[in-house]
């Protein structure tokens, strides 16, 4: 059984040492240190997340995709992203206009899509469909999403959801903990927290296709 661990953690991995094996000698030093140091960011952020409670997942889970996307838009033009803002926004509500005994629903949290950033600039890597700036999202849209076709890339779904999440742990802890442990979601948003970093990888060696 831990021969098999390690076999799976192995090839769990193996794309990030494929491209950084594939594409080191043919660049430039900076070029070669920014895919090392990302690279290895993502790999740290998604093993870390198979340590910790899935209390602290969102974090771990969107700054690996983060850098997933930096790795994306190096690859597919040739720059380093420079990129500083990220794109989006949530709409969060403040506590006091939360009914508890009602039983707050995380679903209804909505995500918003700006202009620049490193959000839209990945998804003009990753897919000929570009989301209009004002666009809306909620977070029961975003888990339908993923069960059926559109036209928003997978991964750009992942990413919503992730950005998403990632807040409300991050400035909601309140919010975040009703979400995961007593909201109608609580299951829904676990699964998903267990399972979405070996998806998210799959969907990314797919899309670079080196």
């Amino acid at each position: 059984m831990q021969i098999f661990k390690k076999l799976f953690k192995y090839s769990y991995y193996e794309i990030f040492n494929e491209i950084e094996n594939k594409l080191s000698n043919s660049l430039e030093e900076g070029e070669r240190l920014f895919l090392h140091y990302t690279i290895k960011q993502a790999k740290l952020s998604f093993e870390a997340k198979k340590k910790l409670d899935l209390y602290l997942s969102p974090l771990l889970l969107f700054y690996g995709l983060v850098a997933l996307s930096k790795i994306t838009i190096f690859l597919k033009t040739h720059e380093i992203p420079r990129e500083v803002l990220h794109g989006l926004t949530v709409r969060v509500a403040g506590e006091k206009s939360i009914d508890w005994d009602k039983n707050y629903d995380p679903g209804k949290e909505t995500i918003l899509i700006k202009e620049k950033g490193l959000f839209p600039t990945f998804l003009k890597c990753i897919s000929p469909f570009q989301v209009p700036e004002g666009e809306k999202f909620t977070l029961e849209e975003l888990f339908e999403y993923l069960k059926i076709n559109t036209s928003l890339h997978p991964l750009a779904i992942h990413y919503l959801i992730l950005f998403l999440l990632s807040m409300l742990s991050r400035y909601e802890p309140q919010k975040w903990g009703w979400a995961i442990d007593k909201s109608s979601m609580a299951p829904k948003i676990k699964n998903y927290l267990r399972d979405s970093d070996s998806r998210i990888i799959q969907l990314w060696e797919e899309n670079i296709k080196l």
